[in-house]
């Protein structure tokens, strides 16, 4: 490889492809990206900057088919784009098989992030946190991301919000612009959410829509909408548009799970449950259907929160303790542990570790 850095290929970042100052768009750049893998023979850097170009212009079948046909790339470089591949095809298990494999040392980085964002996917946190431990001297935007994600994954919302927006610093010193790259700002919007932080989550939310729009890909605007539905408190228009731009990913049952828990929440229980069925033809999301099925089943026509109860499941979704709700709101212990309950009860969730993974709607 030439460059050391995959993040700094032209077109991804900042709309050109290998000629300065030739601005092009998403359109332009699979055309390149197709004209560069049609020669013969196709060298490492050609072929990772070409298929990568193709993963962010959402063009996974093409993608896929050039990486499948390939011949005389090395096995690392192979491997490592396979990976990337079958994670964004919604097959995290598979992409944990290809990355889990030995590559270059320049690779290494690159390498070790995707696989903690395919390891993340599939579950395996002690895994992906003893891969992230191993290349801790290492600082870069992948990597602040990759960290990022497994956090807000294990709950560490006001960690994870401080990982992606160091990633989003790396990237801006860098120079890279676009969300499709890596979308740090749709993820700190979700973290900020977690945090309470809606004002910060808006701002981050609609700059990565406006980014996503502008390059055109489905994947990053779906997150963007996703991020901006949340951050505005609950939009079921925002969430069902989402779904449809991110399609069959994990990203898309993730949107949806949130969508569920807002209908929920607001005592829509038809709508509930027609979302609820799509999120069990993912392995992945069984169990957080299964959950949400138990609460569809009992519903007895008192699923939707209370202003007070939502109050105080936003608080203690923050990581405020009982007391502190108490004391800011101005009740008693009691009265909070007893809310508590049937916040639990009716969004069917264990407990606070079960609230901080599901979205109170903040109206």
């Amino acid at each position: 490889m030439t460059n050391n850095d995959p993040l700094r290929f032209e077109s991804v970042r900042n709309g050109r492809w290998n000629e300065p100052g030739v601005l092009i768009g998403r359109t332009e750049a699979v055309a390149a990206a197709r004209q560069a893998l049609a020669a013969e023979p196709v060298d490492d850097d050609t072929f990772w900057q070409a298929v990568l170009v193709l993963t962010h212009a959402d063009e996974l079948d093409l993608a896929q088919r050039h990486w499948i046909a390939a011949a005389g790339v090395s096995r690392d470089v192979h491997d490592l784009l396979g990976g990337r591949i079958m994670l964004l095809r919604g097959d995290p298990r598979a992409a944990v098989r290809l990355l889990s494999r030995d590559v270059r040392p320049r690779l290494r980085v690159v390498a070790v992030a995707w696989l903690v964002l395919a390891l993340t996917e599939t579950g395996e946190f002690g895994r992906a946190r003893a891969v992230l431990e191993a290349e801790r001297a290492q600082d870069s935007a992948e990597l602040h991301f990759a960290r990022g994600r497994l956090l807000l994954a294990e709950g560490q919302s006001a960690a994870a919000l401080d990982e992606f927006l160091e990633c989003g610093r790396l990237l801006a010193a860098s120079g890279v612009v676009n969300p499709a790259v890596l979308p740090w700002r749709s993820w700190a919007a979700l973290a900020a959410v977690d945090q309470g932080d809606l004002v910060l989550a808006r701002i981050c939310a609609d700059k990565d829509l406006v980014a996503a729009r502008r390059w055109g890909a489905p994947r990053a605007i779906g997150l963007a909408l996703h991020a901006s539905a949340l951050a505005r408190g609950g939009d079921d228009v925002s969430l069902e548009e989402a779904i449809t731009y991110l399609g069959r990913t994990s990203e898309a049952f993730r949107a949806r799970h949130d969508l569920v828990q807002l209908l929920l929440a607001r005592g829509e229980v038809e709508r509930a449950r027609k979302h609820a069925r799509h999120l069990r033809s993912c392995p992945q999301w069984t169990r957080a259907a299964d959950a949400l099925t138990s609460r569809l089943l009992r519903n007895d026509g008192e699923s939707a929160l209370s202003a007070q109860e939502r109050r105080i499941a936003l608080l203690a979704r923050a990581g405020r303790s009982n007391r502190e709700i108490a004391a800011e709101l101005g009740l008693t212990l009691r009265t909070v542990e007893f809310h508590l309950t049937r916040v639990y009860r009716k969004m069917g969730v264990a407990g606070r570790p079960g609230l901080r993974r599901a979205f109170v709607p903040t109206a």
